[in-house]
């Protein structure tokens, strides 16, 4: 009787760590890009340069209120204009996007508002419960803009006519 006892209360100890090692929040590994888009064309393209230095930032917000609930700040972009930082939490209720917080270029440094008067932002999905099985999140490139489109900008426009003018009518 004794030994069922003790095989039970190891059990026990082994279902408890189980439980435990699970219940660790889960972090997350965050990766995107930052460009210099010199074009003005409100998208990455050729001439889009990688960007070093810039500062992004990701917030979370709860999906009803709007209230920030988790943040990483100060995140900065190595010598090929990738950022790549750990977040931490299960953010399954709450909305979640990477943000443009600082240029590190003086001449390419306006950050972009489209049409809808939004500033560009990459949404994330920061939880375990969505399908994704692996800790990596991949954000959509972000960019700053020049002030005026560079010379070489009218090869790509000139391109983007041309696609336009191949493209079948609409019925």
């Amino acid at each position: 009787m004794a030994r069922l006892a003790i095989i039970l209360a190891g059990a026990l100890c082994l279902l408890s760590l189980a439980q435990l090692a699970n219940s660790q929040e889960p972090q997350f590994n965050v990766k995107g890009r930052v460009f210099c888009e010199v074009c003005r064309a409100n998208f990455i393209n050729k001439f889009s340069k990688p960007m070093a230095g810039a500062e992004v930032k990701l917030e979370c917000r709860d999906e009803e209120s709007g209230i920030v609930t988790y943040n990483v700040g100060g995140v900065l972009t190595n010598d090929k204009g990738e950022y790549d930082f750990i977040a931490e939490g299960d953010h399954e209720a709450e909305y979640c996007e990477v943000t443009l917080v600082k240029s590190s270029w003086d001449d390419c440094a306006e950050i972009p508002v489209d049409g809808l008067g939004e500033i560009p932002a990459a949404e994330i999905t920061l939880t375990a419960n969505n399908g994704f099985h692996d800790k990596y999140r991949y954000a959509n490139a972000l960019f700053f803009t020049k002030k005026e489109a560079q010379p070489e900008c009218q090869e790509l426009y000139k391109e983007l006519e041309e696609d336009k003018e191949d493209e079948e009518p609409l019925p």
